[in-house]
């Protein structure tokens, strides 16, 4: 494996993009209304995503009576198949030309399929049960997240590669999730009943179809939105980088090299354990406000809409922080951070050490959602800079622009672990004897105490001391500023004499 602080000696051989006017129009600082249309593409993701993630699971087990396993194993076949799918999508996006670019053209093509799939998902037929609706669930969900890959990865790419400049992209990343929080608290709220929030909301089909369709809307009005919005931004981007050789031999080829970047391998160990974690929390994340918690519907809506709206107020920590400590130093403190707010509420209660006023328990929790929200920002930022930032390490090193692949060597680990997450907390469902199809039991089933505590334990300290580990995960990551001032400096230098005198990074 190369040293992080030594140039690949093969990489002087290929041919880089020597486009002046593009390299000077990515250092010049991206307007408010640039960056918010660009933004406003991963409101796609937020919509997605969190539909998928926190009301996909619930409507299957508790609405259509599927398990606990059997719908995780959905979940967790779908993200297989398509975290394998990513890394061909960014070799595909990063060799194509055409007048719209290498990006463009699948934002275009799969927004629509992407809205129809999502919107029948969450409008399966009454009739369907066993195998068949085993089958046509996985389907329309493999569909959903292949479209939503060939919307996002390239969307990502654009992000990474529209601006060089060290905080800008810090800036641009900020951006993004604050349209990702709009759009999660969109559609929980949709979701999760609106003004009329109720229990009984969540355990009846026909909201779910009406839930399904408008986020459908919603995703081809973003989707289209972003793409036509960002057109104006192709003169930025940088070309393809052409390399000789078959597909697959290709994508081999470009696999071993980023998984040569020691940069790009702590990051995606991150991800991998982060979301193995996550995914397990998520899927549980109803049953555990409901069944654990015991909460009225308006407080159940109001800590998942506090979690995903507040990572906006910690927008403007982030910014602090980024201009005083270095990105992984912020990164690792925002997680931990995060993992302390998921942990420590469910021993205490677990243990008898909470009161069991509802007044109380309901304000700790909206208070202690707020604060794992605004952890989960300050780490989001700093982490997905610090990928743009090893995604020129990466051309560093090879000397080739290859931002999809590396984005979808990372969106691999987040989505095979989050697969993985959802299939062991389907089964610790299962385990812990939570019973399928509990809308049949009314609103308030009794259930016994130890699968009361098992949820509790599942939900939040197991993923909360996995988390821990991602943050020793980013301790591999070794780019700092000065660091990376002095791979812009080489780079600008080798594209101007196509590859010559290759500086290297004391």
């Amino acid at each position: 494996m190369p040293s992080i602080d030594e140039p690949v000696p093969a990489a002087a051989s290929v041919v880089l993009n020597t486009d002046d006017s593009a390299q000077r129009a990515r250092r010049a600082k991206l307007s408010v209304w640039d960056k918010s249309i660009y933004g406003t593409g991963e409101m796609i993701n937020g919509l997605a995503t969190t539909g998928l993630t926190y009301l996909a699971f619930f409507y299957l087990t508790a609405v259509c009576g599927m398990s606990g396993t059997t719908a995780g194993m959905i979940t967790f076949i779908t993200l297989l198949v398509d975290s394998v799918a990513d890394p061909l999508i960014g070799l595909i996006s990063d060799n194509t030309r055409s007048r719209l670019g290498r990006r463009h053209p699948y934002m275009f093509a799969s927004a629509v399929p992407l809205a129809l799939s999502f919107g029948l998902v969450f409008a399966l037929p009454a009739g369907l049960t066993g195998w068949d609706l085993f089958v046509y669930v996985t389907v329309l969900t493999l569909i959903l997240r292949v479209c939503l890959s060939l919307y996002y990865l390239p969307y990502l790419a654009i992000g990474a590669e529209i601006s060089d400049d060290y905080y800008e992209r810090s800036s641009i990343v900020g951006y993004r999730l604050f349209f990702w929080s709009i759009s999660a608290f969109t559609c929980l709220y949709i979701g999760l009943g609106g003004l009329n929030a109720n229990s009984a909301v969540l355990l009846q089909r026909a909201n779910y179809v009406r839930f399904g369709w408008i986020c459908a809307a919603c995703l081809l009005v973003v989707g289209f939105t972003a793409a036509f919005g960002t057109l104006r931004h192709i003169p930025r981007l940088n070309r393809p980088h052409q390399r000789a050789g078959r597909p697959v031999a290709q994508l081999i080829r470009e696999l071993r090299e980023i998984f040569h970047n020691r940069s790009f391998v702590s990051l995606f160990l991150t991800c991998l354990i982060f979301f193995v974690a996550q995914g397990t929390a998520a899927v549980l994340a109803l049953d555990a406000n409901r069944y654990f918690w015991h909460l009225p519907a308006s407080i159940n809506q109001s800590v998942l809409l506090v979690l995903v709206l507040s990572p906006i107020f910690g927008l403007p920590i982030a910014r602090l922080l980024q201009n005083r400590l270095e990105k992984r130093t912020f990164a690792i403190g925002g997680a931990l951070l995060f993992c302390l707010c998921q942990f420590y509420p469910p021993v205490l209660r677990i243990y008898g050490l909470l009161s069991v006023s509802l007044d109380f328990l309901s304000t700790l929790l909206v208070v202690n959602a707020a604060v794992s929200g605004i952890g989960l920002v300050i780490c989001g930022i700093g982490f997905q800079s610090m990928m743009a930032d090893a995604a020129d390490h990466h051309e560093y090193l090879f000397g080739a622009r290859r931002e999809a692949m590396f984005l979808s060597g990372l969106t691999f680990s987040v989505k095979s672990a989050s697969g993985l997450g959802s299939l062991i907390g389907g089964v610790a469902l299962d385990a812990i004897h939570f019973p399928a199809d509990i809308a049949r039991r009314g609103l308030n089933p009794h259930l016994r105490l130890s699968t009361v505590h098992g949820l509790g334990w599942v939900s939040g300290p197991l993923p909360a001391a996995i988390t821990a580990l991602s943050a020793l995960a980013m301790l591999g990551y070794q780019l700092n500023q000065e660091k990376y001032r002095v791979i812009k400096q080489a780079l600008s230098e080798r594209r101007k004499t196509s590859g010559a005198g290759q500086a290297e990074i004391e």
